[in-house]
């Protein structure tokens, strides 16, 4: 998410690498995250050996009797050796010869999908080592902007928390795709919260994989689309590199004027004075170091990565440390790769929403529908305040909530994998794999933006209300705490897993040459959730536990999933790829405090303040259930999922795909009512991908998803909570293009114009939602919107000097964060309090929580250039928003 300043970056990376290897490239390392501006980059490489002389002719013999001629042979280009490979045994030729091209994915998970599309039989697109070096994408998410069918609302400066979607998707904490690395899910725990929390460093992947469409292969989670990072190979050329980057942010001063009521007839009047911020210009800063090495049969990775980066908001600073290695061993008939990595977050980071509650007065009235009559009419005076105070604020946090700062987000990420592929023949994969995964995230956070915690000791406890109910009744508590007190939400998910795939390739069955794929799986998963609050004037911070419980929940699941595919050769130039994949899982939940939106603050009465906390201006937190009746609950379900591909390649240089897959995708369970029910999906797609037409590189898909018991998003509130709502049916509707159009076809020599572009329509409708109580049948879904775009223009020198410029628009159309689809600037709720008898005290309450986001512009811009022959490289890059980045935040938790 971007602030509503205009934001200009400008960045310049420095940096030396020394290349081991003749045949080796530099990896070039990513720029500064997303608010840190680009970079200029130096990379050192070794000049490629000298070509070996040619041999001297030898004397010839007589010449024969003369024969005749022979027919012309076109010479067969040969493709650039893999400089990523997941195989490095000799025997690995047939299983490599796979991966590089084929209807369906690679047997060995580590890689998404074939090298070369040509053939294959879904929606794709391959961020290859060069597209990422033309590129110089700060983070994955930056390198998926260009990609069709694809939306990006980054979430954070450095977007690491998610924000990536596909086709028709809700791209907040990604939580409806299946995110990977080397085909290990980074969802934090995607059979109980598929929620993405940290993804690595662009730095250390060397190319970005994406489906979009039919996949048997991988799930849950793969209704939508499936993403894969691949980290550096140890399998691939020696190198080393080393990388540094430095960027400016640059805001432009924000405001904030608090505003109330004052009875019947009046309008928005100052409540108190206007804070101003300053204008910033913000240093980040992002350093990387690699090596790959190989020694006989033994080749090692070893990468480190971090940074510090200045966020969105003034009080927002992400800092990171991020360590990545990998041995990997070739055997005569076999290989295997041990991966490790270790992340550590530590930021300022602030989830805090700016929701707009404004008291409007006082009103005399018969009863509480009277006086909300009377309050309408004030209330109308102040629609569309909540966006113009954000927007005014721009990137000022300060201005509105003075001790944000004490925000704090603490991350620590251990994941590791271990994977063997074991070659019976050249037809014959076995592939195994163990992974394990534990993920510590702890978050400090003010209760409200008006809090102002000083630190000082002796501040009171939280007091629970007098009537606590006894065990077993489900009577609601609440839990009264001091204005300036802060809260923390402690989680942990943990997970371990084994896989065993095999691929049979070339058999013939029923007179078709078949290549089958299997594979089963098995994986435990668990996550703690406890929410607390601090004593009044505590200020959290990292590793603090000591408070009032307001949420406690732990969940495990076990899991098993299998499938079966064969890729079959109708004829010559048809492929049919049919497949079933099996979902089978068993959660459990053991509940100890239960919140109806886990701990959602608000004033509480004076009356009841006064009783239970010794002071009539408090906060509370009702609907608390404090012996929680069942203390454990579980389910478990079943699902077949079956779909079919094809590819069909009888036109010249044109593949012609599509298919339909029954998918699953998960949903959070930490407040659904159990049983809970999957969401499933009914996919369908059809397209193409050519490059037929001299210069360009075109494709183009169709789709269309009905989706059961849809899970959403529908509310934040000021603890930026969110709660999720399910809807009977949802249906998904849309299209996608890409096109590449290149000079160098028709005008030949080194120096190449380029023009880049892509483009989604998607439109996600409510169809059933019957069980919600009320009828959003054909409303939007939310946090989907309609069109988004990028259109790239550019210029290339391939030879000498060799340097790229290009220029990006990119457009996210405007979407809806609630189910309502509340129009902008209608947003909140009118809630009216008797105070004393013929009394009502009003307010609007969160008129910033819920409406439409507008569309935005965001233009970029970008120059590299290798220094000739010595391997040095430099990058600069900007970019700025054209009108506002956005006009309401969204995050959550």
């Amino acid at each position: 998410m971007f602030s509503q300043s205009k934001l200009t970056r400008v960045a310049l990376m420095a940096g030396a690498a020394c290349i081991g290897s003749a045949s080796a490239g530099a990896q070039q390392a990513a720029q500064p995250a997303q608010q840190a501006l680009p970079d200029v980059e130096v990379v050192q490489k070794k000049a490629p050996a000298a070509k070996k002389a040619a041999p001297v002719a030898k004397k010839q013999a007589a010449s024969p009797a003369p024969q005749p001629p022979e027919p012309d042979v076109v010479e067969q280009q040969t493709p650039p050796a893999d400089q990523n490979p997941i195989y490095g045994s000799p025997a690995s030729a047939g299983a490599a010869a796979r991966a590089t091209q084929s209807a369906q994915t690679p047997v060995n998970p580590t890689a998404l999908i074939p090298t070369n599309l040509d053939g294959f039989a879904s929606a794709a697109t391959n961020l290859t080592p060069e597209v990422l070096q033309q590129n110089q994408p700060r983070n994955v998410n930056e390198a998926l902007s260009r990609v069709p069918g694809v939306i990006i609302i980054n979430d954070d400066g450095a977007a690491h928390h998610g924000g990536v979607a596909v086709r028709g998707s809700p791209a907040r904490r990604s939580r409806k795709v299946l995110v990977m690395e080397d085909g290990h899910a980074v969802n934090l725990a995607l059979w109980l919260d598929p929620s993405v929390h940290y993804w690595g460093p662009i730095d250390r992947f060397e190319s970005v994989e994406v489906i979009r469409g039919t996949v048997i292969t991988h799930g849950p989670n793969n209704n939508f689309g499936v993403v894969n990072a691949r980290n550096i190979s140890p399998f691939g050329p020696n190198e080393t590199v080393i990388s540094s980057a430095i960027g400016v942010t640059k805001s432009r001063a924000g405001s904030f004027t608090a505003f109330e009521g004052d009875g019947p007839g009046s309008g928005p009047e100052p409540d108190g004075p206007t804070i101003f911020g300053s204008s910033d210009n913000d240093i980040s800063m992002r350093w990387h170091t690699h090596t790959r090495q190989s020694v006989g049969n033994v080749g090692i990775v070893a990468s480190y990565t971090g940074g510090n980066t200045q966020g969105v908001w003034d009080t927002e600073r992400l800092r990171f440390n991020d360590f990545y290695g990998a041995i990997g061993w070739k055997g005569v008939s076999s290989d295997l790769v041990v991966s490790s990595s270790y992340a550590r977050q530590r930021d300022n980071y602030d989830e805090q929403n700016f929701l707009g509650n404004y008291e409007l007065g006082d009103f005399n009235a018969v009863d509480e529908d009277d006086a909300e009559a009377q309050a309408e009419q004030v209330a109308e005076q102040f629609i569309g305040l909540a966006e113009r105070q954000f927007l005014t604020g721009k990137h000022c946090k300060t201005c509105f909530a003075p001790s944000s700062g004490l925000n704090t987000y603490a991350g620590d990420i251990w994941r590791g994998q271990i994977v063997h592929n074991a070659y019976l023949d050249d037809d014959t994969t076995i592939t195994t794999r163990f992974y394990a995964g534990h993920h510590t995230r702890d978050r400090y956070q003010l209760m409200s933006y008006g809090s102002e915690p000083d630190g000082s000791a002796g501040g009171l406890p939280p007091v629970f209300d007098v009537d606590v109910p006894a065990p077993g009744d489900l009577e609601d508590s609440s839990v009264y705490f001091g204005e300036n007190t802060m809260f923390g939400r402690l989680r942990t998910f943990r997970h371990v897993g084994a896989e065993v795939r095999g691929e049979w390739a070339n058999r013939n069955i029923l007179g078709f040459n078949q290549t089958i794929q299997a594979g089963v799986r098995y994986e435990y998963q668990d996550m703690t959730n406890r929410n607390f609050i601090g004593l009044e004037d505590e200020i959290l911070k990292e590793g603090d536990k000591a408070g009032a419980t307001i949420f406690d929940r732990e969940l495990d699941s076990n899991a098993v999933s299998a499938f079966l595919q064969t890729n079959v050769k109708v004829a010559r130039d048809f492929n049919v790829v049919p497949g079933i994949r099996f979902e089978y899982y068993e959660t459990n939940r053991r509940n100890r405090v239960v919140a109806r939106e886990e701990s959602e603050a608000g004033g509480g009465d004076s009356a009841d303040c006064l009783a239970n906390y010794g002071d009539a201006d408090c906060l509370e937190i009702d609907g608390l259930v404090l012996n929680p009746n069942p203390a454990t609950e579980s389910f478990d379900n079943f699902h077949a999922l079956p779909g079919v591909a094809f590819a069909y390649t009888g036109l010249h240089r044109t593949t012609v795909f599509g298919g339909y897959h029954r998918g699953m995708s998960t949903g959070v369970l930490r407040n659904e009512d159990f049983p809970v029910k999957d969401e499933i999906g009914d996919n369908f797609n059809i397209g193409l991908r050519s490059t037929a037409i001299r210069g360009l590189d075109f494709e183009a898909s169709a789709f269309h998803q009905r989706l059961q018991d849809y899970q959403f998003g529908a509310t934040f509130n000021a603890a930026v909570d969110r709660s999720f709502g399910r809807a009977n049916e949802a249906e998904i509707s849309g299209f996608e293009l890409y096109s590449r159009l290149n000079s160098q076809p028709f005008t030949g020599g080194s120096l190449n114009l380029f023009a880049e572009g892509n483009y989604m329509y998607s439109r996600g409708i409510f169809k059933d939602t019957s069980n919600l109580g009320e009828d959003f049948s054909g409303n939007r879904l939310p946090e989907v919107p309609l069109h988004v775009a990028a259109l790239t223009l550019g210029i290339e020198q391939k030879r000498g000097w060799r340097w790229d410029a290009s220029m990006t628009w990119t457009y996210r159309g405007s979407f809806f964060t609630d189910e309502a689809n509340t129009r902008y600037g209608m947003g909140g709720e009118l809630e009216c309090e008797e105070e004393s008898p013929g009394q009502y005290e009003c307010e609007i309450e969160e008129a910033g929580e819920d409406g439409e986001v507008p569309s935005i512009w965001l233009l970029s811009a970008r120059f590299n250039m290798d220094i000739g022959e010595t391997g040095a490289s430099i990058f600069i890059a900007g970019d700025t928003c054209s009108t506002r980045c956005t006009s309401r935040t969204v995050r959550t938790a």
